[in-house]
């Protein structure tokens, strides 16, 4: 493992926390990799709210997909996060 890499150990613990101020109904889906996760919100709609509350500020719409999506992503507890929403949605 590289040095900077966090362990999966802090990954779960910064996933947890983010489980426990979102709730975990709005989460449909998660992808967990060693520094990175990517939540799928329950309802494409409330994605760029939940970006809102993680502090994620960056975005890049994906106009070609259907629905349009938009990746929000930041950095949260160190973990490069990302969440997908309906395109459109402003924070």
């Amino acid at each position: 493992m590289h040095p900077t890499t966090p362990s999966l150990r802090a990954v779960i613990t910064v996933l947890t926390e983010i489980l426990e101020g979102l709730g975990e109904d709005r989460v449909a889906g998660l992808t967990l990799m060693r520094g990175s996760l990517r939540i799928e919100p329950s309802a494409l709609a409330d994605g760029a709210m939940i970006a809102r509350e993680l502090g994620l500020a960056s975005r890049l719409d994906h106009r070609m997909a259907v629905p349009a999506i938009t990746d929000w992503s930041g950095t949260v507890g160190g973990l490069e996060c990302h969440v997908r929403a309906l395109a459109g949605a402003s924070l």
